[in-house]
């Protein structure tokens, strides 16, 4: 409980300086670019430029963010569908099918080295 009363002094008084910071600007006396001084506004956009601007942008990136994850899906070629049966090559998964013989075949005078003691 103790640690927890300064951190919250500090919490406050660092907030407390941002907003008075930030505020800052706006709160100045003569400030030169007032709503009645500086630049005249431009003339604003027309209708067409703002669809264009916020409807059009959007879409436009909606399009080619979902084109960039539906279209590598349906380019691809082997896939496999249950009516259809199996069709691509067989994968082998499991270790020789004869065991016996595969320890047979073996050349004795190999030495293996290495593993998982590190051994070189």
């Amino acid at each position: 409980m103790s640690r927890a009363l300064p951190r919250a002094v500090t919490t406050m008084l660092t907030g407390a300086a941002t907003v008075l910071l930030a505020a800052g600007p706006a709160l100045a006396s003569g400030n030169p670019l007032g709503p009645s001084e500086g630049a005249e506004p431009g003339r604003g956009l027309g209708t067409a430029a703002a669809l264009l601007l916020f409807v059009g942008g959007p879409l436009v990136l909606l399009v080619l963010v979902g084109s960039a994850v539906l279209l590598p899906g349906l380019v691809r070629a082997n896939r496999y569908r249950p009516a259809k049966g199996w069709s691509a090559s067989p994968v082998w998964f499991a270790g020789p099918a004869d065991p016996v013989t595969a320890v047979q075949d073996a050349v004795l005078g190999d030495v293996v080295r290495g593993g998982a003691s590190g051994s070189w």
